[in-house]
């Protein structure tokens, strides 16, 4: 049977591991890679033998050649996300895009208009809906084991260390080039309240600000970079760069990326990569150039008066993301971290699911990326649908439920319809 062969556009990270997972499948072939980084190509070269002659150092050359692959997967940033959508379909490409969609609502609105005039599938990545954790929610409120939903609390742990490298010192820090933090960050949680409650979100209100990450807040001692910080103040602030990339990287490489990726060129030595002055890794959190929020509130009202909340805090130790479902006959708590999910039927005994005995695979996700990507496999074989797969129209309800809630923030918590 002949392979399908795959394109990866933005070979960071993310296009990598899809890249692992083509790889894998015995049914998949890895055709092209395009990304600016030099050290991303040669990874592309030598680690996964992509031909030299199929290997882009920029979007528009990979384009230029027409379309040379089945589907596409698009894992460049944010606010390139809608030209090379839209650029994509009307080459004919089906596509497996990043979440966010776009970095705003217009270009969200653009990739749909062109979705629409081509006919091409579509599918973002709102990964969680994948995963072990999410899946088992689902299925037990499918089946009833707290009645009907009343409210639901979901909290996104983002981790100091987190916090630091992506949204801090790193490429989503500044609303401007990048997007909304609760949109960037956030757009997968706000997914799973719609996929969990099953109903339209009706309204938003949201609060929150830039709290700690500036520089009024900076310690005595504190430079523009980690490396010319005093001593003392080093040893006593968590953000050092140097703590993060050195203790923090190793058991935590899927947050923070790859290594060489700090500074764009093939690098294991720390220390070269945070004392140049010119890699913005190695700065300062309270003297970056950051400007979106450190926490954020979004209250949500659905379809039939349920209600839900969402809460994203920067200042948590771990990254992972927990949840607490009311309904008329009990709660669930739940903690991603943990894999443990605790049911509380009013008039049943209390019970706790353990995913970790009934699954193996939590890598990146909860497990939920390889099965999207088998998910996305099947999506360009046939027309049938799948429980977990978003639409693209379902996948821009909840951008458009960030949008409002950036909206109502900025306007100080004053609540926004969604008629999207």
């Amino acid at each position: 049977m002949e392979k399908r062969r795959f394109a990866i556009l933005g070979f960071g990270s993310r296009g990598q591991l899809f890249g692992d997972f083509i790889a894998g499948d015995d049914g998949a072939e890895l055709v092209a890679v395009a990304d600016t980084a030099k050290v991303c190509r040669e990874t592309a070269r030598d680690k996964f033998h992509v031909p030299s002659d199929a290997i882009f150092d920029s979007a528009e050359s990979f384009f230029a050649k027409g379309k040379i692959a089945d589907a596409l997967f698009i894992c460049t940033q944010d606010k390139d996300h809608r030209a090379h959508a839209v650029r994509a379909m009307q080459l004919g490409y089906d596509i497996c895009l990043e979440k966010p969609a776009a970095a705003n609502w217009k270009d969200c609105l653009k990739i749909y208009a062109e979705q629409q005039k081509t006919g091409k599938k579509v599918m973002i990545c709102h990964v969680l809906r994948y995963s072990h954790f999410y899946r088992t929610l689902k299925d037990l409120l499918k089946q009833g084991a707290v009645g009907k939903i009343v409210n639901v609390g979901q909290t996104e742990h983002v981790a100091y260390w987190h916090a630091a490298h992506s949204y801090v010192r790193g490429a989503w820090r500044n609303t401007a080039q990048s997007s909304p933090m609760i949109l960037a960050k956030c757009c997968h949680d706000l997914d799973i309240l719609f996929w969990l409650i099953g109903k339209p979100c009706e309204s938003v209100a949201s609060f929150g600000s830039l709290l700690q990450f500036r520089k009024e807040n900076a310690p005595t001692g504190s430079a523009d970079y980690c490396v010319d910080c005093a001593v003392e103040t080093r040893r006593e602030c968590p953000y050092d760069a140097y703590k993060i990339y050195k203790d923090i990287y190793k058991s935590n490489a899927p947050f923070l990326g790859n290594n060489s990726l700090i500074r764009g060129k093939a690098s294991n030595d720390v220390d070269e990569i945070l004392g140049s002055r010119e890699n913005k890794f190695g700065r300062c959190v309270y003297h970056c150039d950051n400007d979106v929020v450190d926490h954020q509130e979004v209250m949500m009202r659905f379809e039939g008066g349920i209600t839900a909340r969402l809460t994203m805090t920067d200042f948590t130790k771990e990254c992972h993301r927990t949840i607490h479902i009311c309904g008329t006959n009990g709660e669930i708590e739940g903690d991603m971290e943990t894999n443990l999910i605790k049911v509380m039927p009013f008039l049943g005994e209390t019970y706790t699911i353990d995913l970790t005995k009934e699954f193996q695979d939590f890598s990146v996700h909860g497990g939920g990326d390889k099965l999207l990507y088998r998910d996305f496999c099947e999506y360009l074989g046939t027309d049938k649908e799948s429980e977990t797969r978003t639409t693209l129209k379902d996948s821009l309800l909840s951008h458009y439920m960030c949008f409002m809630a950036e909206k109502s923030r900025l306007a100080d918590g004053k609540p926004q319809k969604i008629l999207f």
